[in-house]
């Protein structure tokens, strides 16, 4: 059967003889002896070239045959006549000759030929003067000549049979109309009767040429009335009907205004009681709706109301066209209802469609589409009501509809894809597979039935991806689901922005792509579903009340991309997206239990993230209020039980109300009762149904419980499909469960099951990384718990360690990285610990290595050279270079623009949003991984950017040791683990037999006491009150606590500098990761434990002391406390956040001569305590350098020290100063900041932005610098950590509040120490040393108060 819009439409001219005769002696006589061929030209395209003709002297002429066919859509033909050469310098050589079809078609003869006949001359020589000819011939049996009886008979004709006429024809017609007579309103009426042809030809072809045409003529049509013509109102609603089809087609909405006008024109021009009057009503309602489905202006849709309601009354009944009038009103009453909700519109267009079918007879060829209609407002009462008689009768309508439609019938598709969209509906509602089956057929064969090219196709393959992505939910068939993908891409793509069903196919793609990465967990395929919905959000105006649910979908899709990445933007556009659905949802509407259910579900999920009370219960309150408005039998009602369940559950562990917990296992029970077996949600329902037992056996005890926990969890696993992203969840549940049950009932069973559960979610190569992180974790807890646990368990860490640079994944905000790390827990220590356990100490220091700093590192990596790359793989290069570049910008923090002029900030483009900042940054990390793949692929970069080996690292211990602590709570151990000079390919273990894990954190809570919480006033210690240290103190802004020793205990590094003999050399630098200890009378207790348990150890391991009977003394920073009896007797404290960051920086920095020192000094911040000594401190330090003419000296001091001053400076800065207040925020770790003037300040994420060339020393003498967070100790988050990762080679900083008056004297002696060596900063180490050690010895008494006021600097770095 040939598809609508494929007749051949033949072309109707050819070309027979040219001739060219000489007509003066002059051109006969130059003619002799020529040969000349003829070329036809369409454009700059030959068409037809002759052989050459020679000269016949019989006929004294030249003469070509051509029987050339002229192309259907040229309008002029040109003839060119040369001599076969084709020379300029030919005499021959003839302007072309241009012939306007036009012409041949109006001037044809009876014979339907036209001879076209013209001389002209050679060379400007009157004498050479010849006559051309050419024979055209007019294939189409149309009579000739054409007169007005003809023309009216051949448009009728093609109206009344819906043949295709011929473009030629129609053109033909078209430019006879001029010839009529201007009389009796001929022209109009033909111009009229030419535009409606036109738009019955593109109903067949689906043209542009003939949609435009259509428009001209009927324009010309009106242009052509006289204002008195009795016709003149319906030229002008055929006008705006063409151009309102045109709208449909190009989406230009001043064609939609345009119509809309025109119809109100042609209203306006006919009187009450005229004939035509209903049906211009019926046209202007229609253009109203329309306008109003793209603008969404209520008074368009009221007025189409209006206007369609009045059409009906002023048709009497009985009259022909009544029925298609009813059948009208009924598509603004149903648009009506879906904006106000009102009942009676609804009610009311079904009663006036029933009514229009009823009048219909049968055979008539309007039965099917009101039918169909009837269908369609069934189907809208059965969404609000429910009663499924009336969804059985919509597809009774629509199989009646297609029924009695002809294949060949253009509507044909169109009443196909409405009964696939009433069956797909039943099928939600029955679950009858035979209703999906018919559904993805009649949806099928809608779109064969549509030509390639047809507005409607998009449509029928949008409904046909809808089926086949229900097909594969039920199915599970990833044919069914890949296709529906690709129909909808094609869709989008087919569908202008403009189009009104732009977004909802959006929508749908969206969907889709939600759907696939749910099954393959493909980050990208979310990500896309993300920005599709996102486009759907924006085209839809907040008036049309389907944007509700794009907004409800669009949540989903972030949610899902936060619980895969976690992502804080995300989470927070959800909830966002949520509410604002949840506002757009009028009270009664069907959707609004699915949008509280999503509300509820969003924030739940931020509790768990930000542990806002307030979000838990308004969680509670809105799956209550969903479950409510659900009805018993409604398909969604388990799932809004399942989510309630989940609220419950989760503020059971907040407020151990056993009421929440009970009611929590009921509802699960209940949404897992009423989930018939296959559907999809059936496993993760169990799941928390087990999970859910398992809770309430450990707090009543009850046996069953804990074992219906296991077999719901079981059968939550065996449900899902390997591949799926939640079956590592399931596992991990499982796993729970049979642990549990182990520990009561000892069944070894259980422990081999658990262990299987756990290996299986680890080992899954799909899943969120956390999960497989913490079932790693859980397997490798089962292995240790063995009599003798297996060398094997080394294995499981290989697994896991990765797995934490994935937990923090690039694409992520650095906030969201840390919440991530800070999850993962201490994963890292252990899995050393293992392999410490077990001999494999090398394997230990790579993990340590790989598995601590992570964000720092991974900050590190983007800066990181790549000169090899850039000389073998240029293009890859620059490809990684631009993405680090990207991800960089995408981390830092938002609306932080560095260095920029007024003309600069004038052009900064717009602020993007979260989300957008969010997509974008998963794109980049998705990009960098691909990038990373093929750089490896390359020879001699298989390793490029992966963690370093031990020979990699061994290298950063050329000038000294390096020893790294670790602590194990599994195993309550403590031990160190040293790279030496001499042992490039091994690590020398240390034992720390006297110190334990469990020790270290008594000492982190005394410490902290002494402290106090905000780690800056002393407390007291075993009852004894300490005076606070001095009453001017650079404090911090809010109570925070001081990190956990044992933490700071597993990240020392020590390292020596220094290529010297081992020996007590004071001056030998070793870079020590220590605890934030004092001393004085509680702290003496704290170091000696540490002097005894860690560092006297490791120092007789490097053999820098004698092993000799230890004499453990009181206190070891007492004024008579020997030599030897502590560490600075014989190393200068360093501190580096991993050992590669000694490599990265070994090599010697290159400083411009002189270097500029940055000096900022800031005495008052709002809110907080004068500290006049700043000042003084850089009048101290200017002293000390000025006249040297090392270094060249910059100050910025109060009011100066803004944000906008300071950054450009410290950007070309060498080294830098800050003399201010500090500030560290645990809650948001990368906020902690140096206050400047006013309200600014440059914080830790500022500071990692940045990119400083020619770094050298950076002196933050302010508080809390190198203070981290208790939660992220592994990671290197302190405003020290960023100057480091900002550039600079070596940083001065302090670990609490410093002293306004030591300060001062600090900082001179640290730069007269560094004038004294030449400005080196590989020397600051040393010279700090010595600064403290002068402000020690000037100091009076060895308490608590004097030493606190010394001891909290520490250098970082060279």
């Amino acid at each position: 059967m040939a598809s609508k819009g494929s007749h051949h439409i033949p072309s109707p001219i050819l070309l027979h003889d040219i001739t060219l005769a000489p007509l003066t002696t002059a051109a006969s006589v130059i003619s002799l002896n020529v040969k000349l061929v003829v070329k036809i030209l369409v454009g700059d395209k030959i068409i037809f070239q002759s052989n050459a003709a020679s000269w016949l002297e019989s006929k004294d002429l030249w003469m070509f045959k051509t029987k050339s066919e002229i192309p259907e859509e040229c309008s002029i033909v040109a003839i060119h006549i040369t001599d076969p050469s084709d020379d300029n310098v030919s005499v021959f050589h003839f302007k072309p000759v241009e012939v306007e079809l036009a012409v041949i078609i109006t001037k044809a003869d009876k014979d339907r030929r036209f001879l076209h006949s013209m001389q002209f001359i050679l060379l400007d020589d009157s004498k050479l003067s010849f006559q051309f000819k050419a024979d055209f011939e007019i294939q189409e049996t149309l009579d000739f000549p054409l007169n007005n009886h003809m023309m009216r008979d051949a448009l009728v004709a093609t109206l009344v049979d819906k043949k295709p006429i011929s473009r030629h024809k129609l053109a033909n017609i078209h430019d006879s109309v001029p010839y009529l007579p201007d009389s009796y309103g001929l022209r109009p009426y033909f111009m009229n009767l030419i535009g409606n042809v036109y738009l019955e030809r593109y109903e067949m072809t689906w043209s542009v040429h003939d949609i435009d045409s259509a428009v001209n003529a009927h324009y010309h049509a009106c242009q052509e009335t006289l204002g008195d013509d009795n016709d003149e109102a319906v030229y002008v609603s055929d006008y705006g009907r063409s151009l309102l089809i045109r709208y449909m087609q190009h989406g230009d909405t001043a064609d939609l205004n345009q119509s809309v006008l025109k119809h109100q024109e042609a209203v306006q021009l006919t009187p009450d009681g005229h004939p035509n009057k209903p049906s211009l009503l019926h046209n202007l309602g229609n253009s109203l709706l329309t306008r109003f489905e793209q603008l969404g202006d209520m008074t368009d849709l009221n007025q189409s109301v209006f206007k369609s309601q009045e059409a009906v009354q002023l048709t009497p009944d009985g009259h022909p066209n009544k029925p298609s009038l009813l059948n009208n009103l009924v598509s603004s009453l149903l648009t009506r209802f879906s904006q106000l909700g009102d009942m009676t519109d609804l009610n009311q267009s079904v009663l006036m469609v029933q009514e229009a079918v009823q009048l219909t007879p049968d055979g008539h060829p309007d039965k099917p589409l009101r039918l169909s209609n009837l269908g369609l407002s069934l189907l809208t009462r059965f969404e609000q009501f429910g009663d499924m008689a009336d969804l059985n009768q919509s597809v009774l309508k629509y199989q009646e509809a297609v029924q009695l439609t002809p294949d060949d019938h253009p509507d044909k598709p169109l009443f196909l894809s409405n009964l696939g969209n009433s069956l797909l509906k039943r099928f939600w509602q029955l679950g009858d597979m035979t209703d999906l089956n018919q559904s993805v057929f009649k949806s099928q064969e809608a779109v064969q039935l549509t030509p390639d090219g047809h507005p409607d196709k998009p449509s029928w393959l949008s409904s046909l991806g809808d089926s086949l992505l229900a097909q594969f939910e039920q199915l599970g068939d990833m044919t069914d689901l890949n296709q529906s993908v690709l129909m909808l891409q094609g869709v989008v793509q087919l569908t202008h922005d403009g189009h009104p069903d732009k977004p909802s196919r959006l929508n749908k793609l969206g969907r889709s792509l939600l759907t696939r990465f749910e099954r393959l967990g493909d980050v990208a395929d979310l990500n896309q579903s993300v920005l599709k919905k996102q486009e759907a959000v924006q085209l839809t105006p907040d008036s049309n009340p389907i944007k509700s649910s794009w907004l409800d979908s669009l949540g989903n899709s972030l949610l899902t991309r936060f619980e895969q990445l976690g992502d804080m933007a995300d989470l927070n556009q959800s909830v966002l997206m949520f509410q604002e659905a949840l506002q757009l949802t009028l009270d009664g509407d069907l959707g609004k239990p699915c949008s509280l259910n999503n509300l509820g579900n969003s924030l739940l999920a931020r509790f768990k993230r930000l542990g806002d009370m307030t979000d838990l219960n308004q969680s509670v309150l809105k799956h209550q209020e969903a479950v409510q408005l659900t009805p018993d039998g409604d398909p969604s009602k388990p799932s809004s039980l399942n989510n309630l369940g989940n609220s419950l559950f989760t503020r059971f562990e907040q407020l151990g109300d056993m009421t929440d917990l009970n009611q929590c296992v009921l509802k699960y029970q209940e949404a897992v009762q009423l989930t018939p077996d296959g559907h999809p949600d059936k496993p993760p329902r169990l799941s928390n149904l087990g999970d859910s037992l398992l809770t309430r056996f450990e707090q009543l005890g009850d046996m069953t419980d804990l074992n219906q926990s296991v077999l719901k969890s079981q059968e939550a696993v065996q449900l899902t499909p390997d591949g799926h992203p939640s079956k590592p969840a399931w596992l991990e549940n499982l796993g729970s469960s049979l642990i549990k049950r182990f520990l009561k009932l000892r069944l070894s069973d259980d422990m081999v099951n658990a262990v299987w559960a756990y290996s299986s979610a680890t080992c899954a190569e799909y899943g969120p990384p956390s999960v497989r992180l913490h079932a790693a974790k859980h397997w490798a807890m089962c292995l240790q718990a063995s009599s003798s646990p297996p060398e094997s368990i080394l294995d499981i860490y290989h697994i896991a360690i990765p797995l934490l640079a994935e937990t923090a994944w690039l694409g992520s905000s650095l906030p969201d990285r840390h919440y991530q790390i800070m999850q993962a827990g201490s994963v890292v220590h252990e899995a050393a610990a293992a392999a410490h356990q077990f001999g494999d100490h090398i394997q230990a220091v790579e993990w340590l290595e790989q598995g601590r700093s992570v964000i720092w590192s991974q900050l590190l990596q983007l800066r990181t050279p790549i000169d090899d790359l850039k000389e073998k793989e240029p293009n890859l290069c620059q490809r990684l270079q631009l993405n680090s570049m990207k991800l960089e910008e995408v981390a830092s923090p938002k609306n932080f623009i560095l260095n920029t002029t007024p003309v600069q900030a004038s052009i900064q483009p717009s602020v993007i949003s979260n989300e957008e900042i969010a997509s974008h940054g998963h794109y980049l990390a998705i990009e960098r991984k691909q990038i990373l793949k093929e750089i490896r692929m390359c020879q001699g970069f298989e390793r490029f950017l992966l963690p370093r080996g031990i020979r990699e690292l061994t290298p950063a211990a050329s000038h000294g040791p390096i020893v790294m602590l670790n602590s194990s709570e599994e195993h309550d151990t403590c031990y160190a683990l040293v790279l030496l000079p001499n042992l490039p390919d091994d690590v020398l273990p240390v034992k720390l037999d006297s110190f334990t894990a469990s020790q270290a954190k008594a000492l982190y809570h005394k410490l902290k006491t002494l402290l106090g919480e905000d780690g800056q006033n002393i407390s007291f210690w075993k009852g004894e009150s300490v005076p606070e240290a001095v009453p001017d103190t650079r404090s911090q802004f809010d109570v925070y606590e001081l990190e956990k020793i044992d933490a700071a205990l597993r990240n020392l590094v020590f390292s020596n500098h220094n290529n010297i003999k081992y020996g007590a050399d004071p001056r030998r630098k070793l870079s020590l990761a220590s605890c934030n200890g004092t001393a004085g009378q509680g702290f003496k207790n704290i170091l000696a434990e540490l002097w005894e348990g860690v560092v006297r150890p490791v120092l007789e391991a490097l053999e820098l002391i004698d092993p000799s009977p230890k004499v453990k003394p009181p206190g070891l920073y007492h004024t008579d406390a020997p030599p030897g009896s502590k560490l600075s007797d014989f190393a200068i404290s360093s501190y580096i956040p991993t050992v590669s960051a000694l490599i990265d920086r070994g090599s010697p920095l290159s400083q411009p001569e002189p270097p500029k020192l940055l000096a900022i000094a800031q005495p008052s911040s709002i809110g907080l305590q004068r500290i006049p000594g700043t000042v003084d401190e850089i009048r101290y330090i200017k002293a000390a350098v000025e006249g040297s003419g090392a270094l060249t000296l910059m100050t910025l001091i109060g009011e100066e020290a803004t944000l906008s001053n300071v950054v450009p400076e410290l950007k070309i800065a060498t080294w830098v100063h800050f003399a201010c207040h500090g500030v560290q925020n645990p809650a948001h770790p990368t906020e902690s900041a140096l206050l400047l003037a006013g309200k600014d300040r440059l914080t830790l994420g500022m500071l990692t932005s940045l990119k400083i060339t020619h770094g050298g020393l950076a002196f933050l003498s302010a508080c809390q610098t190198a203070k981290g967070d208790e939660k992220l100790s592994d990671e290197a988050v302190h405003l020290s950590a960023g100057m480091l990762a900002a550039g600079f080679g070596g940083v001065i900083a302090t670990m609490w509040s410093v002293h306004d008056q030591v300060a001062p004297q600090v900082a001179r002696d640290v730069y007269k120490y560094l004038l004294q060596s030449g400005m080196d900063v590989s020397e600051a180490a040393h010279a700090l040393h010595s600064a403290v050690e002068n402000a020690r010895n000037k100091m009076e008494g060895d308490d608590d108060a004097a030493f606190i006021s010394w001891v909290p600097y520490i250098h970082l770095g060279m």
